[in-house]
């Protein structure tokens, strides 16, 4: 049976994703509304990207960023259609994937449904990611409206009733994640996530929250949001990431990349202990010490003799 639905993107950006953002908006030409929700830091930023929302016929709205979750929520009421398709500024739609989503819209069978995961395909420097956990990794990006993010400072996901959620298989279309283009870009993102990281491991330590033993094994979101909560406080959490994306997950077979990826994951779990033992006060002399020796495997892997000292100045620890 045929619907009439319509779909809204909304596209996060700030004025540095700028030249990025033009094939993000590219790839959703087809969609009704394309929202520009604008974080940029200084007037000039924002005058950069509300001329980019206009020329690209969008429509542009500003708000500074708190981390990631509270924008999208902020954003998310904003959008005109009963549909959201959420694209980030460094993301792009496949020509199968929107041929599927306007086949969904066109059907009352997407009414079944509140949310759609869809699996995106990491290229990190270039190279596509199939193992380590990178792919098919699915995000819930297609979703009703009165869908929210999980209020989490870092690494939120859309709340939603497993019931009520169905995956887009890759045979169907993928969004194509082009985050990790140079250290430099990496880094800088590297230090606003642990940032956020940071400061929410602290909220987590001061709430001291009980585990309810019972969701924990029968309420899947509850599971999901209290490892999250527990992980950082786990002995040696940072080396059971590498070894989970590396070796039991298969990262070994993508080369030096997956190694590559593995340890800088693994590393950025480290750098948002650390800076929330800097938050409240502990001394960090040995972990400044764990550090070195990563950022130097790093740099050892990929031959950038300058790693060293890029990596000092983003992160700004010493």
């Amino acid at each position: 049976m045929k619907s009439s639905q319509k779909i809204s993107t909304i596209i996060p950006i700030r004025s540095e994703d700028i030249e990025l953002a033009q094939s993000a908006i590219d790839s959703i030409s087809w969609v009704d509304d394309i929202l520009i929700a604008d974080s940029s830091r200084t007037k000039l930023g924002m005058s950069k990207v509300k001329e980019f929302a206009q020329k690209n016929n969008a429509r542009y709205i500003y708000r500074k960023y708190k981390y990631s979750a509270n924008f999208k929520n902020w954003a998310i009421p904003q959008a005109k259609q009963e549909w959201i398709l959420l694209l980030d500024s460094d993301e792009v739609v496949t020509n199968k994937l929107k041929k599927h989503i306007q086949g969904l819209l066109k059907f009352n069978k997407i009414n079944e449904f509140d949310g759609f995961g869809i699996a995106r395909k990491h290229f990190f420097f270039g190279k596509f990611l199939r193992y380590g956990g990178r792919y098919p990794l699915y995000n819930v990006r297609l979703f009703r409206k009165k869908c929210r993010y999980e209020d989490r400072d870092v690494h939120a996901h859309i709340i939603l009733d497993k019931s009520r959620l169905k995956n887009i298989l890759p045979k169907d279309g993928d969004i194509l994640h082009y985050s990790d283009r140079s250290f430099d870009q990496f880094f800088e993102r590297f230090n606003r996530y642990s940032d956020c990281q940071a400061n929410y491991i602290k909220k987590v330590s001061q709430e001291k929250k009980d585990i309810e033993g019972k969701c924990f094994f029968t309420n899947y979101n509850y599971f999901k949001a209290t490892i999250k909560d527990i992980w950082f406080f786990i002995p040696g959490a940072p080396l059971l990431r590498f070894l989970w994306m590396y070796i039991i997950q298969l990262g070994i077979l993508d080369g030096r990349h997956g190694l590559a990826i593995a340890m800088l994951y693994a590393f950025q779990d480290y750098i948002s202990k650390t800076k929330y033992y800097l938050l409240i006060g502990k001394k960090v002399v040995l972990r400044r010490k764990v550090q070195n020796v990563f950022v130097y495997t790093i740099a050892l892997i990929f031959g950038k003799k300058n790693l060293i000292t890029n990596y000092r100045k983003c992160l700004n620890l010493g």
